[in-house]
């Protein structure tokens, strides 16, 4: 077990230290401890020891009463998806002009190597609030603009670097978790929505219903929505109508509960992550967030498993997460295999079964836009 991710999916203080003046100053009398247990009860005065000792207890029986059902039954199971990482290749041509002109300073990150491919990739699932992906080493493909994306080519003449992006993730998993009958595979979240709801109401447009749902999962509130919708009649009734049909009320009642509960500082994501949150108004958004991201990991996992069950590992080649999508490098002898991956990773989600997580295959991922 890593007690240092632990301890961040937890949300739990750092393990209790002595003062970083007595540490220096006892490894600077007596290097040789370097990289040991120091014997603090004889480097410390007995009112420090004690002092220490009550810290250490109490950060203990804090670890002692942990449920790990999170961290066994999700985190890790989905830390494999980055096993399956393979290095990207790199379009040397388009790296040396990108980088002649990038501003950003992230297509460095794609140096190619005297093979021509990139370093794999490093992420950090403990270092943003809800557990987004962040990249501490390689390629940043989290940040690099959609215009240098042509940095990418596959590894075959004729193959193809493609992106496989879960649609709508956080409304459908809202609509999930929330016990709303799921929306078809294949449909329109919006527009299901606005045929559902207001299907005489000509004002209300699928641009109106998407604006007012990503408002209020994103936690705007009511002036917000109305300075973005400024000739929508009754605004406050189909703001309510909406929240009914996602079961918001009842969801942020007891998300306020628990996080009361927790002293205002955190609440748990469906899968049982914790979350720390310090307003009430993001609530719902790191909840549905959070989830989501767990939602794609777990799709992710199913995906490549499936691809490892059938042997294409090699012909099939998972390069990079992309927040709600997963990069691949297909061979030309797996394009038949494309669809039914799309289908596998939305389907059978951990929880949430009954649900559909439609993915849409862009095979322009990688198209030269300079």
């Amino acid at each position: 077990m890593d007690n240092t991710t632990v301890d961040a999916l937890y949300l739990l203080p750092p393990e209790p230290q002595p003062h970083k003046a007595t540490q220096k100053a006892y490894v600077g009398l007596s290097p040789k401890f370097q990289g040991t247990a120091v014997p603090w009860h004889l480097a410390l005065s007995d009112k420090a020891y004690k002092s220490f000792q009550r810290d250490t207890e109490l950060y203990q029986q804090q670890r002692d009463n942990l449920n790990l059902k999170y961290y066994s039954e999700t985190y890790i199971p989905t830390d494999k998806v980055f096993e399956y990482m393979r290095p990207a290749k790199i379009n040397l041509s388009c790296y040396e002009r990108y980088a002649s002109v990038d501003t950003t300073g992230h297509i460095h990150s794609f140096i190619p190597n005297r093979d021509g491919y990139a370093q794999c990739v490093d992420y950090s699932r403990i270092s943003t609030t809800t557990g987004r992906l962040k990249t501490i080493a390689g390629p940043m493909l989290l940040h690099l603009p959609k215009i240098y994306r042509g940095v990418l080519e596959s590894r075959w003449s004729n193959g193809v670097v493609l992106s496989l992006d879960y649609n709508s993730l956080e409304p459908r998993v809202l609509l999930s978790v929330s016990g709303t009958q799921p929306v078809e595979r294949g449909r329109d979240i919006y527009e299901t929505i606005r045929t559902d709801l207001f299907p005489n109401n000509q004002e209300v447009s699928r641009s109106v219903v998407k604006k007012i749902v990503l408002s209020e999962i994103y936690g705007a509130g009511i002036n917000t929505i109305r300075e973005q919708l400024p000739n929508v009649n009754n605004l406050q009734d189909i703001i309510q109508e909406i929240r009914t049909h996602f079961n918001l009320d009842p969801l942020l009642q007891r998300l306020k509960d628990e996080w009361t509960a927790t002293n205002n500082n955190w609440i748990e994501n469906f899968y049982g992550r914790r979350v720390k949150t310090t307003t009430a108004h993001t609530l719902i958004n790191h909840y549905i967030q959070s989830t989501a991201v767990d939602v794609a990991m777990l799709g992710f996992k199913n995906l490549l498993e499936y691809v490892d069950q059938l042997g294409r590992l090699e012909d099939i080649v998972p390069l990079f997460v992309l927040h709600d999508a997963l990069i691949l490098d297909i061979n030309p002898n797996a394009f038949s295999l494309i669809n039914g991956l799309a289908k596998v990773g939305g389907t059978d989600i951990k929880g949430l079964e009954s649900t559909t997580f439609f993915m849409s295959v862009d095979k322009g991922f990688t198209k030269e836009t300079l």
